[in-house]
């Protein structure tokens, strides 16, 4: 069994149901939990999966997979090693981003765009993921690379056999940033640097 220092609380991320719907999940409270411990010798990773929590805890992959059987209370000690510093951090890190959870920046705003259009993400194309890196990348680097997004958005269309303007892709995509930039500067001044920078 894991115990942490003290009960902390994770608040996983918004997503949009089958239906459409935005879903807040209820907030989730750890303290003491068993793990379950998962041995995947064909890919040499050793993880561990924390109860509700989707993504595991890589403990060891690779170069760093135990040849010899490793004990339970080793597995125990390395996770305990992950989870010394901010754990609440740590196991938040271990849930998908979502496009709901920043709903002011430039991928959730083009997503948005182009759901009013008629166009849904499914669950194999890259729309998501391209989304998400625009959101992480934040709308100087999604200006200065703008013609890559269009070419995101083009490939797309075309393995969709939709027809694609670039022009037109363009003008979405400078709207979305705009868009984004007047929401962000709306908002309250993060309290952390680093939360700046990211921005």
């Amino acid at each position: 069994m894991i115990s942490l220092k003290e009960e902390i609380t994770i608040q996983p991320p918004p997503f949009t149901d089958a239906s459409g719907k935005v879903v807040n999940p209820k907030e989730i409270k750890l303290k003491d939990f068993f793990p379950n411990y998962i041995d995947n010798t064909r890919n040499k990773v050793l993880s561990a999966q924390i109860p509700n929590v989707p993504y595991p805890v890589v403990l060891y992959a690779n170069n760093d997979y135990p040849e010899d059987i490793i004990s339970k209370k080793d597995l125990q000690s390395k996770l305990e090693e992950f989870l010394s510093d901010n754990p609440a951090q740590k196991i938040r890190s271990l849930y998908p981003k979502t496009l709901e959870e920043t709903p002011n920046s430039p991928g959730t705003i083009l997503s948005g765009m182009i759901k009013s259009l008629g166009i849904v993400m499914t669950s194999n194309c890259s729309c998501r993921r391209h989304a998400l890196k625009m959101n992480e990348m934040g709308n100087d680097w999604c200006e200065e690379n703008i013609d890559t997004i269009v070419g995101w958005l083009r490939e797309e269309a075309s393995r969709r056999k939709l027809p694609f303007i670039d022009a037109i892709g363009k003008l979405m995509v400078g709207r979305a940033i705009k868009k984004s930039r007047k929401l962000l500067a709306n908002l309250p001044v993060p309290e952390n640097d680093e939360d700046l920078d990211k921005e």
